[in-house]
């Protein structure tokens, strides 16, 4: 038998002498007949080899993004995207600042390529947008404080007296008969020993910098490990104050804005306003942007509550924006530093302007 490697090509074409059909057309068939089998083989084999399976479970999802304060329009919204990414532990997911700017940016990008619409996709946005900071409010505020039994050791506390007068201390130690705080001193270095029973408004910030208060009365001083203490009486009512309600980022943006001049008319029933906006464009840099305003540093400001209108490019072409001045910050040889709080915005613009907060442009 000719080995097979030797075999040349032309010779299965060729006829014998006898003007027969070649004598090898038996190699040639038991060749196709084997490349046939192995195509079967691989088919099947394909065919049945197992698919990978998504760990997402609707109802760990729920569950979980119950247990963070979510609507029920916003559980069929995140859900969504929770099953197409395969979102296998929603805890793990909502509570890792990692995983969760992850998700949310992934969320993001998958709006802007799958939508059917500009409009619908800025709808879109604008909610997950919305889910995002109250997430991120409650993620930075940490364990809610409603009782002065939470507060741990070394947290500062300022408290007012019924004269207005404000003094700094530290908590020393959290016990069942009150909190142990050091005593406050007086500018010759003796500590002010409160009377049994004065009552005390009391300020105090944790470490997720979120703040509290709370009224109390001083019942006493005690004396622990050779340090005399003031005591504290213990309150189950302690009330959060209020907190920044966005995310903000410092920026370096260029701006142009414009002046607003804001006119009132007395009309028969309501008084009625009209707005108009100047010709004339100042430079501007953006400093400091969020959701509610932004902070313009500029040559020439307005005054504190004046109307402008302000266009900048936050990464994504050119968004413009009217707020009010509500501070004016003087900086050293001319211009300054205005605070402007948004009174009217677009989706568009705003949608924008959060894209560029949390990093999702380029």
């Amino acid at each position: 038998m000719i080995p097979l490697l030797q075999l040349n090509p032309g010779t299965f074409w060729a006829q014998d002498q006898g003007g027969g059909t070649n004598s090898n057309w038996w190699i040639w068939a038991l060749a196709i007949g084997f490349v046939v089998l192995i195509l079967v083989l691989v088919g099947r084999s394909a065919r049945g080899a197992p698919r990978p399976k998504s760990n997402f479970s609707r109802r760990n999802w729920r569950q979980g993004a119950r247990s963070f304060g979510l609507e029920e329009e916003e559980l069929r919204f995140l859900e969504v995207y929770a099953r197409n990414l395969g979102i296998g532990d929603p805890n793990a997911t909502l509570r890792n600042k990692t995983r969760l700017e992850t998700f949310f940016k992934d969320v993001y990008r998958s709006i802007e390529k799958n939508s059917d619409s500009e409009a619908a996709a800025e709808e879109h946005k604008a909610m997950l947008f919305d889910i995002r900071e109250r997430l991120s409010r409650r993620a930075a505020a940490g364990t809610p404080v409603n009782s002065t039994r939470q507060i741990g050791r070394n947290i500062p506390i300022s408290f007012i007296t019924p004269n207005e007068e404000n003094y700094p201390t530290v908590v020393v130690r959290s016990e069942q008969e009150g909190l142990f705080v050091e005593p406050v001193i007086d500018p010759l270095g003796d500590p002010i020993r409160f009377h049994r029973g004065t009552k005390l408004s009391c300020f105090f910030y944790t470490k997720a910098h979120q703040g509290y208060q709370f009224s109390t009365k001083v019942t006493g001083f005690q004396t622990v490990a050779e340090r005399e203490l003031m005591v504290l009486a213990h309150n189950d009512t302690v009330t959060a104050l209020p907190s920044r309600q966005h995310q903000r980022r410092e920026a370096r943006v260029p701006c142009v804005y414009y002046h607003v001049a804001v006119t009132a008319k007395k009309g028969r029933s309501a008084t009625e306003t009209s707005a108009r906006v100047e010709n004339i464009g100042f430079p501007g840099i953006v400093v400091d942007l969020s959701a509610g305003g932004m902070a313009v540093q500029s040559a020439t400001t307005f005054q504190p509550g004046d109307y402008l209108k302000v266009v900048l490019d936050p990464g994504s072409g050119k968004q413009s924006a009217f707020g009010k001045v509500v501070r004016l910050n003087k900086l050293r040889g001319s211009g300054g530093m205005m605070h402007i709080q948004f009174v009217k915005i677009s989706r568009k613009s705003l949608n924008a302007i959060l894209s560029y907060i949390h990093g999702y442009v380029d």
